[in-house]
């Protein structure tokens, strides 16, 4: 599957999947990301993800929530 964030089809799909993702976790949640030892807190309420940087800032990560209509919050 096409997970190019440059591609319409790609956006899609990295959208498809974080929503997914975000599906299975409870308000206030959270989400590590392995490939940048990022945390991401989810508060379903308000639509907000509070990004906690990790290892490696991870940038991709607030294209594909914001584009799934989520406020973004780094820290």
């Amino acid at each position: 599957m096409d997970y190019d964030l440059d591609t319409k089809d790609g956006m899609n799909n990295a959208v498809t999947w974080t929503r997914n993702m975000f599906e299975t976790i409870k308000d206030g949640g959270a989400w590590m990301v392995p490939r940048s030892m990022t945390m991401v807190r989810v508060n379903h309420t308000d639509k907000v993800a509070t990004i906690i940087v990790g290892l490696v800032p991870d940038p991709s990560l607030r294209r594909v929530i914001e584009a799934m209509g989520w406020t973004v919050v780094e820290q």
